[in-house]
């Protein structure tokens, strides 16, 4: 129910002018997304279209190339590149905290153990290759296992919701592991010096 904002009289359905006053209001457009919400989804690919967002078919794509390789592997860029900042990005926040949980025991075996710059580099380029070659299957499992219970524990209208809200990508956790990241980096590097 709408009322005018000029003299307050109850606003007709769809009515471009106030009856009361004339006052001119535009006419509400549904949200892009009522229309999302109000389609049900309809089977797993849905739901998994509805978590990704808009890059399901980039994912859907990478997984189809890894299904037919022996190996079950595609190439991520991004988790190669971005590792720490990718996984929370796409909020994966129990792999990013067991990512940086690697990088900081990684860090501090290497303090204390006197390993050279370069068998680090070489350690660390080994562990950014291994999360560039398993990035997409990581993601993917983390999508159907967030979506199956997501599915099982909502209504379908409620499960719609959550997905949309759960899935897709946050900028913000991405800020947050860095944040957490590079504290821990500077602690380890405080210890060590």
């Amino acid at each position: 129910m709408e009322f005018c904002s000029k003299c307050g009289a109850q606003l007709e359905v769809d009515a471009a002018f106030c009856s009361g006053c004339g006052v001119a209001h535009p006419i509400l457009e549904p949200s892009p997304l009522a229309a999302v919400l109000e389609a049900p989804i309809a089977n797993d690919d849905d739901a998994l279209k509805t978590f990704i967002g808009k890059n399901y078919d980039y994912f859907q794509r990478k997984w189809e190339i890894a299904e037919k390789k022996s190996s079950k592997q595609s190439w991520s860029w991004a988790a190669f590149l971005l590792g720490f900042l990718w996984m929370p990005y796409r909020k994966m926040y129990l792999y990013s905290a067991v990512f940086i949980g690697v990088i900081a025991v990684e860090t501090l075996c290497e303090i204390a153990f006197g390993v050279s710059n370069s068998l680090s580099n070489a350690i660390s380029l080994g562990i950014a290759i291994a999360l560039g070659m398993q990035g997409n299957a990581l993601y993917k499992l983390h999508v159907e296992k967030k979506t199956k219970e997501i599915i099982a524990m909502n209504t379908p209208e409620q499960a719609k919701i959550e997905l949309i809200k759960q899935g897709g990508t946050s900028v913000a956790a991405a800020v947050g592991f860095a944040a957490v990241f590079i504290s821990i980096m500077v602690l380890i590097a405080l210890v060590e010096g």
